[in-house]
């Protein structure tokens, strides 16, 4: 079946942009459905940055992420974003190829904790990584003024996504 998108083409483009830094960073991206987030890291990591970070803390330090999940096998991957490289790829006629970023899985060997509240998601990784994620249905970026990204239907995906992989974690052996 195929769902029609309520996007206007400038919202496709951005969308297609933010796509193409996941497409270039994952394998078997087509595998996984993809949302926006905004990491809020613990406190100092925000200037962490360059080469001698790990990828985990790449991702915890992170403030764009896009957050790729599947149910069979149940996984999320965890991918910055520099919006800063992202968004100009959305403009008509721009050929830059995306940058690839180092994601990290998120699955049922390396899964700590995990908690919602209101918008934002907590996931908490065994190596000790906190990232607290706000999953908004409508995002608004500073550099696209009156260019929201509707991620309505995703959100809700997600949300019985994070059902599924959780009912996963608590019960492994159950088909």
């Amino acid at each position: 079946m195929v769902i029609k998108s309520e996007r206007g083409e400038a919202e496709r483009r951005l969308v297609a942009a933010l796509r193409s830094t996941f497409d270039a960073s994952v394998m078997n991206f087509g595998a996984y459905n993809l949302l926006y987030a905004e990491n809020a890291p613990a406190a100092g990591l925000w200037s962490l940055e360059g080469p001698e970070l790990s990828a985990m803390e790449a991702v915890g330090a992170a403030r764009h992420l896009l957050v790729g999940y599947r149910r069979e096998p149940v996984e999320m991957v965890l991918c910055p974003v520099d919006l800063d490289e992202a968004l100009p790829r959305m403009e008509p006629g721009t050929s830059a190829d995306a940058a690839p970023r180092v994601p990290v899985p998120v699955n049922l060997t390396n899964l700590a904790g995990m908690a919602t509240e209101g918008t934002t998601v907590r996931i908490v990784l065994s190596a000790g990584t906190e990232l607290n994620l706000d999953i908004r249905e409508t995002v608004e970026f500073s550099g696209l003024p009156g260019l929201p990204l509707h991620q309505k239907r995703d959100v809700e995906d997600f949300y019985d996504f994070l059902d599924h992989f959780m009912n996963s974690v608590e019960h492994p052996l159950r088909p």
